[in-house]
């Protein structure tokens, strides 16, 4: 059962600039995280700002915002085949534990200036 979807589009230029500050990186990207996409090179802000995008789709989906945790509680990175796995820490664990949610479909897309991300959560 669909307990909840989610979409969010990013400027990737906007996010660039906030990488720069080691604060905002910190503040929103778990440590393998930012080496994911740091050592995409050339297309490090994409995947930043498609992780961004996907942590926002992810808490409309979970109809919360960020009320609670911190968005380091949230990690999204590829799996073997580069499908975007999600990985809950903290208060978002025990979110979707206490709803029952079993799945979190998530995809990411970029290009040059726009990072978009849906969240399908099932439940």
């Amino acid at each position: 059962m669909i307990a909840g979807i989610g979409i969010d589009i990013v400027e990737v230029a906007r996010i660039d600039k906030a990488v720069a500050q080691e604060r905002f990186v910190n503040r929103v990207f778990t440590p393998r995280e930012i080496d994911y996409c740091r050592s995409r090179g050339q297309q490090s802000g994409q995947s930043f700002a498609a992780r961004f995008a996907g942590k926002e789709a992810i808490l409309k989906a979970f109809g919360t915002g960020l009320r609670g945790g911190c968005l380091t509680e949230l990690e999204i990175l590829p799996d073997a085949l580069g499908c975007p796995k999600v990985s809950l820490k903290g208060y978002f664990a025990d979110f979707a534990q206490k709803k029952g949610i079993k799945n979190i479909w998530l995809s990411l897309t970029h290009t040059k200036e726009y990072a978009a991300a849906q969240c399908v959560v099932e439940a």
